[in-house]
């Protein structure tokens, strides 16, 4: 078993180093597993997804506040979720 956590803790950091800086963002609100801001931005799910807040995610496909459709990865969890932008979170 510590071989295992071992080898999932050091793939993890592997992967980071390969996020070019400033291409992670970070989850700040959730509205039931449906609706996320990221960053400024609200999302809605396409399904639903199992996100937290503070979770750091990248852009997998599409570009965060821009590209309408988008899928994102979240390194805390390792899971994917598609997206759909909704707009600017005005406050």
């Amino acid at each position: 078993m510590t071989s295992v956590l071992a080898n999932t803790t050091a793939h993890s950091a592997w992967f980071e180093r390969l996020i070019p800086q400033g291409e992670t963002y970070t989850v700040r609100e959730i509205d039931r597993d449906l609706a996320f801001v990221i960053d400024g931005f609200i999302y809605d799910a396409r399904t639903s997804c199992f996100l937290a807040v503070g979770d750091r995610v990248i852009f997998f496909e599409g570009r965060h506040g821009i590209d309408y459709r988008a899928t994102i990865y979240d390194l805390d969890s390792r899971e994917r979720c598609n997206l759909l932008l909704r707009g600017r979170l005005y406050e």
